[in-house]
């Protein structure tokens, strides 16, 4: 009879087991019908079934070949399409010139800089002054905080317009033309391609059951849920423009780490100018290109360390190509001064 108990226990259990998940992989469309949720799923669809107003960008599906035209044009910055025959964006620069495609850092929400530095060295991918492309689909705001000092009103119709902060993005950051609207449609649908997915936030048991309960149209945990889930993930890059360290202030790499210098120098100064790949200033790990950096360390002119990598530089005639700048979330004022030490060292000084 305890036998037959304990057997009778385990199946109630199975069959209940199997019901809670039967649950937690489906929830109700608009219409009423049902949408299967696997670890697939959008992040974007989820937090509409869990009650939020869904991103200007939104795009119920992509088209593949769209999608694929994006990515070309993304990663060459040029392509063609049907009847299209692309022209080049910018003669001078792509967008991996200063963003990743892919994530950089082992959680979606890692913002530190030197986190950002270890995880791309483990990877062998470059330190770039931009943010990663990766889960942009899924943010909702772009040239926030003091990209207006840099843009002026241009950043207004940009902040929470994908469309738009593309467009700026290729004309003037990039120094190139407008897309055309092919292209920017191709973009868009790359980016709904990319678009973040349920697996990639690590939720925790406790907070995929908080889900699951909310996506079987509990609205009393509808909200909370939300939560849980916006907070896997960057919603939108802070950017906080310091301006050059004050003369008074710098170290100059006597508080410097020279070795994670090095990984910056060359992770991120050589990704750019070496062999003059994107810039007209050629730069490599000789001791010519370090005293070179090392003599134009003061001051407040474009070739000091100090000056160019808080400030960037500006197009000028016959010569467009500029330097973005660092902001402080992208590099710190110590990672800067790891810099100067690895400089300093490699000159002999």
């Amino acid at each position: 009879m305890n036998t037959m108990k304990l057997i009778s226990f385990r199946w109630l259990t199975v069959v209940a087991v199997t019901m809670l998940l039967f649950a937690f992989y489906q929830a109700k469309d608009v219409e009423g019908e049902y949408r299967v949720i696997t670890a697939k799923t959008s992040v974007e669809d989820l937090l509409i079934d869990l009650g939020k107003a869904p991103v200007s960008h939104y795009m119920d599906v992509y088209d593949s070949v769209l999608a694929q035209v994006g990515e070309q044009l993304i990663r060459e910055g040029q392509a063609n399409y049907g009847n299209h025959k692309g022209k080049r964006i910018s003669s001078h620069f792509q967008c991996t010139d200063c963003h990743s495609l892919v994530k950089e850092g082992t959680l979606l929400t890692t913002i530190d800089p030197q986190q950002r530095l270890d995880y791309t060295q483990q990877h062998t991918m470059p330190f770039l002054p931009g943010s990663t492309l990766h889960g942009l689909y899924n943010r909702t705001d772009f040239y926030n905080d003091d990209y207006y000092k840099k843009y002026g009103s241009l950043v207004f119709d940009a902040r929470n317009n994908l469309g738009n902060a593309i467009q700026l993005c290729a004309e003037y950051c990039a120094s190139g033309r407008p897309l055309e609207d092919w292209e920017l449609e191709a973009m868009l649908h790359y980016f709904k391609r990319e678009e973040l997915t349920l697996e990639e936030l690590q939720l925790s048991s406790e907070e995929l059951q908080l889900v699951q309960s909310a996506v079987q149209q509990n609205d009393h945990f509808k909200e909370q849920a939300r939560a849980v889930v916006e907070e896997k993930y960057v919603r939108a890059y802070r950017a906080t423009f310091t301006g050059a360290m004050p003369e008074s202030d710098r170290k100059y790499g006597s508080e410097g780490n020279s070795e994670n210098g090095k990984k910056i120098y060359e992770a991120s100064c050589l990704y750019c100018h070496q062999n003059a790949r994107v810039t007209y200033l050629d730069l490599d790990r000789d001791i010519l290109s370090a005293r070179y950096l090392w003599n134009n360390r003061k001051g407040y002119e474009d070739q000091s360390i100090y000056q160019v990598i808080r400030w960037g530089t500006y197009p000028k005639a016959g010569r467009r190509q500029y330097m973005p700048l660092y902001t402080e979330e992208k590099l710190s004022d110590q990672q800067l001064e790891d810099l100067m030490a690895y400089i300093k060292e490699q000159a002999g000084k």
